[in-house]
């Protein structure tokens, strides 16, 4: 089985190092916040497609 591509919130501050608050406002604000029923789960590709983005990685 691969990886998990949907984090919940403490699961995206430990994989952005990032404390509670920082680290879900961080997602939020990159789009990466997606909306599961009434959960709100972060998506690990779009975290990384951000970062990939900043340093020209393709």
């Amino acid at each position: 089985m691969s990886e998990k591509r949907l984090l919940d919130a403490n699961e995206v501050c430990i994989y952005l190092s990032l404390g509670r608050s920082r680290g879900v406002e961080f997602a939020k604000s990159i789009g990466a916040e997606r909306k599961v029923g009434r959960r709100c789960l972060y998506d690990k590709v779009a975290i990384d497609r951000y970062f990939d983005s900043l340093v020209g990685v393709k």
